[in-house]
C-alpha cells in the first residue's frame, strides 16, 4: 500500500476505482456493443448471449496474464472475453478509447451519486447548525480585526449557500461515453454497412450515458476537467471551513472547537494541554493537494491531432485522487460541523473586548441627522458610544432567516 487513499483517506467510492470494478465496467461496455450489433443485425442472439452470459467468467488475473504478452490493457480484455465466450464476435468497430472513456463515464456517474448524496447531508447539516445559530451574536472579523456584531448563523448560513450552488453544478453535470471508432468518424461500423452513430446512441442509451456531439478519438477532456474543477471547488470551501474552525480554536479566541475526546484523545505526544485542531488542518493539507490536479486536468485538454497518450497516465492518477479524496472531505466536514464545540462566554467576552465596533452605527445616526459623511465619520471616529450589539443584527436576522427558507 502505498497511496493514503487506499486506506486513510479511503471512502466507498475507492471500490469504484478497483481494478476490478474497472475491469466488469469495461466488460459491461462491451456487452452494450454486442447487443447494438444483434440489434441491428450483424451478429446473431445467439452470440450476443455468449457474449453477455460470459462476462463473470472473466477473471482480473487472466486479463492481467494475457497483458505481459500483448503490452495492451483492451486487448488483453477482449481476449479474455473471447476465451470465456467462446465467440470471435467481440469488440467489431471499436477502438481502445470507446471502451476506455465510457467505462470511465460509467465509474464517474457511479460516484457522482455517492458524492451528491452526502454533500447534501454536509448542507443539510450546515443549515441546521445556521439554524441553531442565528441568534447566537458573535464578533465579525475583516483583516483579523474586530469589525462589526454579527451571528454564528450568518457564517454557516454563507457556507450551506456555498455548498448548494456546488451541489446544483453537480446535479446538472452529464456524463459521457463514445463509440465513434479510431478518430471519431464511425468509419469502422460505416464499413460493416451499419449506422455508427445508431450504434452509439443503442451503446450509450444502454449504459444510461449521453452521447457528445462530435469527438475525435476520445471524449474532449473539456467535459473532464469541468468536473474535476467542480469537486475540487467543494475542496475549497471545506477549506474555507476548515480554516475558520483552526482560526476560532486558537487559544486566544477559543469560541468554538472541533469534538475532543478527554477519556481517549491526544492533542500532543509531549504536551498532555493541547487540543490541537488536527481533523481540521487535514482538510486543508488534502485542498492542497486537489488544487494541484487542475493543471493536468486543464493541460489533458490539449492532445496532438485527433489525439496521443499523454494524457492517460496522469488521469489514472488525477482522476480517483480528486474523486476520493472529495469525498472523504465531504464526510469529514459533516462529521466536524455536527460535533463542533461552542463556547459562549468566551463569544460574549470576545465580542465586547472592543468598544470602537460601535463607531460605524454612530457615524450613520449622525448623517441621519443631517451631517455629510466626511464629517460624520470624523465625529464617529472622535467619539463613540458604547451600544447592545444587537440594535446592529435586524438586517443580519432577516438575511440568515432567508437563507434557511431558499435552502431548506
Amino acid at each position: 500500500m502505498i497511496h493514503p487513499f487506499e486506506d486513510r483517506y479511503r471512502t466507498e467510492i475507492a471500490d469504484i476505482f478497483e481494478e476490478q470494478n474497472r475491469m466488469l465496467l469495461m466488460l459491461n461496455v462491451e456487452v452494450a456493443l454486442a447487443k447494438a450489433h444483434f440489434e441491428v443485425g450483424l451478429i446473431r442472439k445467439d452470440e450476443y448471449l455468449q457474449i453477455k452470459e460470459a462476462v463473470p467468467k472473466v477473471k482480473l488475473e487472466d486479463v492481467k496474464n494475457i497483458e505481459k504478452k500483448t503490452h495492451h490493457d483492451i486487448m488483453a480484455l477482449v481476449q479474455a472475453l473471447t476465451d470465456a465466450s467462446k465467440c470471435d464476435k467481440i469488440h467489431i468497430g471499436a477502438t481502445s478509447y470507446d471502451i476506455v472513456d465510457t467505462m470511465l463515464g460509467l465509474q464517474l456517474k457511479q460516484a457522482n451519486e455517492i458524492i451528491i448524496k452526502d454533500l447534501s447531508l454536509l448542507k443539510n447539516n450546515l443549515l441546521e447548525k445556521t439554524e441553531s445559530t442565528k441568534n447566537l451574536v458573535c464578533i465579525g472579523r475583516t483583516h483579523g480585526q474586530h469589525a462589526l456584531p454579527m451571528t454564528y448563523g450568518l457564517k454557516f448560513g454563507l457556507w450551506s449557500y456555498e455548498i448548494n450552488e456546488c451541489l446544483k453544478e453537480l446535479e446538472k453535470t452529464s456524463f459521457y461515453g463514445k463509440m465513434s471508432g479510431a478518430v471519431g468518424t464511425f468509419a469502422s461500423f460505416d464499413n460493416l454497412g451499419e449506422d455508427g452513430q445508431v450504434i452509439q446512441k443503442k451503446v450509450l442509451a444502454e449504459l444510461g450515458l449521453e452521447a457528445p456531439l462530435i469527438t475525435n478519438q476520445i471524449v474532449s477532456r473539456l467535459f473532464l476537467s469541468r468536473y474535476l474543477f467542480n469537486l475540487i471547488t467543494v475542496a475549497c470551501i471545506i477549506d474555507k471551513i476548515a480554516r475558520e474552525i483552526r482560526n476560532l480554536q486558537r487559544t486566544e479566541i477559543f469560541e468554538i472547537a472541533e469534538p475532543f475526546k478527554k477519556s481517549s484523545q491526544a492533542g500532543s505526544s509531549t504536551m498532555p494541554h493541547k487540543r490541537n485542531p488536527h481533523k481540521s488542518e487535514n482538510l486543508c493539507a488534502l485542498t492542497k493537494r486537489l488544487r494541484t490536479n487542475i493543471l493536468p486536468a486543464l493541460e489533458n485538454i490539449s492532445l496532438e491531432h485527433e489525439r496521443d497518450l499523454t494524457n492517460s497516465a496522469n488521469e489514472r492518477i488525477i482522476i480517483p485522487e480528486t474523486v476520493i479524496l472529495t469525498h472523504y472531505m465531504i464526510k469529514q466536514a459533516s462529521f466536524l460541523i455536527n460535533e463542533l464545540d461552542f463556547f459562549n462566554d468566551n463569544i460574549s467576552k470576545n465580542l465586547h473586548l472592543s468598544q470602537n465596533i460601535y463607531m460605524e452605527k454612530k457615524m450613520m445616526e449622525l448623517i441621519k441627522e443631517g451631517y455629510g459623511r466626511q464629517e460624520a465619520y470624523k465625529l464617529a471616529k472622535d467619539k463613540f458610544e458604547q451600544q447592545d450589539p444587537e440594535s446592529y443584527l435586524g438586517s443580519s436576522f432577516r438575511i440568515v432567516d432567508k437563507c434557511i427558507k431558499e435552502l431548506k
